[in-house]
């Protein structure tokens, strides 16, 4: 039974993080008029886990490679901002 919750957590946090891309380019093409997508908004009601692993997978993918450190530094900055935790 344990399976079926994983199943659904992992397609939610993928359907999250295509709906967090799909935002992001519409900001980019300037279609959307709000300043703060859904990532971006200081409340964007993210619960602490999903933050947390938002940070877990924004660190393995610059482990990776996969992203600059100056992308990393800016996008952990907001995430650390979210959860309310100060920076040193």
């Amino acid at each position: 039974m344990g399976r079926g919750s994983e199943s659904f957590q992992k397609r939610q946090r993928e359907k999250n993080k295509r709906e967090r891309a799909a935002a992001k380019q519409a900001r980019r093409h300037g279609k959307l008029d709000d300043p703060f997508g859904a990532e971006d908004a200081p409340s964007n009601g993210r619960s602490e886990a999903e933050l947390y692993e938002d940070f877990r997978l924004l660190s393995e993918k610059f482990q990776s490679g996969g992203i600059d450190e100056e992308t990393y530094e800016q996008r952990r900055t907001e995430i650390f901002e979210q959860l309310g935790l100060e920076l040193h």
